[in-house]
This record gives C-alpha cells, sequence and structure tokens, in this order.
C-alpha cells in the first residue's frame, strides 16, 4: 500500500498526544516545517477525527494517521475525517474489518509472536512495536529470527539518541513523540530527519 511506502521512505511517524485540536494543529504545523511528513493523530486528543480533517486539508502533502484508535467506531471516524493509516496499541479484529473495507492500512501494537502472527494472518503487513522501551531494539533482531519480513515500528522511548539503534535492529520506521515535541518541535523535527538520513545513508 502506498501510505505503509511513504513511512518506510520516511522513516519517522510523529505521535501527537495534546490536550487540545488547536495545539494539536500548531504543533503539526511547526513539524511540518522541520521536515517529519508523516504526523499521527492519537484519539487521546479530544476531538481527534476534527484534528485529522483540519490537517489533511491544510497539508496535503504530509500523510495524515490516527492513532490509538481503540474501537471500529473510532476507526469509521477517522478515516471519515482523512486518515491515511490507522494505529492501534493492540490487536482488534474488528478495526481490521473496518480498515479492509475501506482499503487503508492498519497498524496494530504486538508484543510477542504470537500476535505477530496473528496480525500478519489478518492482512497487516505492518506492525507497531509497543511499548518500544520496554521490548528494546533486540526484539526485532530476535523477531526477524523466525520471521524475516517481520516490519515493525518502534513507539514509544525513540530519541535521538537510540535511533541508530533501532535502524540497525530492522526497523521499518519509528514512532515518535514526546521527545519530538517536547521544547521546540521545528527544530526537534529537523534534528530527526537529518539523523535518519545520515542513518539511512550510512546503511546503503
Amino acid at each position: 500500500m502506498m501510505s505503509l511506502e511513504r513511512i518506510r521512505e520516511e522513516g519517522i511517524v510523529a505521535v501527537l498526544r495534546t490536550e487540545s485540536v488547536e495545539k494539536c494543529l500548531q504543533i503539526a504545523r511547526e513539524l511540518y516545517e522541520g521536515g517529519i511528513r508523516v504526523i499521527e493523530v492519537t484519539f487521546t486528543v479530544p476531538d481527534a477525527d476534527k484534528a485529522i480533517k483540519a490537517l489533511s486539508e491544510e497539508i496535503k502533502d504530509a500523510l495524515i494517521g490516527a492513532g490509538t484508535v481503540l474501537t471500529a467506531e473510532q476507526c469509521k471516524r477517522a478515516i471519515e475525517a482523512g486518515a491515511k493509516y490507522i494505529v492501534s496499541p493492540h490487536l482488534s479484529e474488528e478495526i481490521n474489518e473496518v480498515c479492509k473495507e475501506a482499503g487503508i492500512p492498519y497498524v496494530p501494537g504486538i508484543m510477542t509472536p504470537t500476535e505477530y502472527v496473528k496480525a500478519k494472518n489478518m492482512g497487516c503487513e505492518v506492525v507497531k512495536i509497543f511499548p518500544g522501551d520496554v521490548l528494546k531494539p533486540v526484539f526485532i533482531k530476535s523477531m526477524k529470527g523466525p520471521f524475516p519480513e517481520f516490519k515493525a515500528i518502534p513507539t514509544g522511548g525513540v530519541s535521538l539518541e537510540n535511533l541508530e539503534e533501532w535502524f540497525k535492529a530492522g526497523a521499518f520506521a519509528v514512532g515518535a513523540g514526546s521527545n519530538l515535541v517536547k521544547g521546540n518541535p521545528k527544530e526537534n523535527a529537523r534534528q530527526f530527519v537529518e539523523r535518519i538520513r545520515e542513518i539511512k545513508k550510512g546503511s546503503r
């Protein structure tokens, strides 16, 4: 799917958890100015679907998706608002069905080989490793033993300092939240994008 290919190319998904739509839009704009092109609006944001709709209309060349999607109903709202991909912290057959029907990629959260096989059998090409700071980069490396096709996006604890470790372990892309948005989002974005570019260039 095109959205997944774009995520792989960019290498980073900015995960936004804010207390309002306005704050979400403001941070998203700053991240975009810093070079971020894939943005995930989580459903912990009040009226998250409004933020997704606004960003989809305003930043045409960015890939806007929804995160922390816990129910099929939230999933439908996100897709109606313009979400191009759906992420959840867990594995849900109901959410998967809604995404399949809409032709939108579903990236479920997994923590075990059993959950991964279930996700794969459901048709999910890419999974989210959550929490990343608990599972560590070695989890991806280990999973690629029995599952060479394992494509995962770690979220939680991803920082400038451990980016290289994640990509060297075989991460499909990374999801970054607080380390990207705290302080100066625009400058943080620039540093993350630049660092990922360096890492990818070095691995060719």
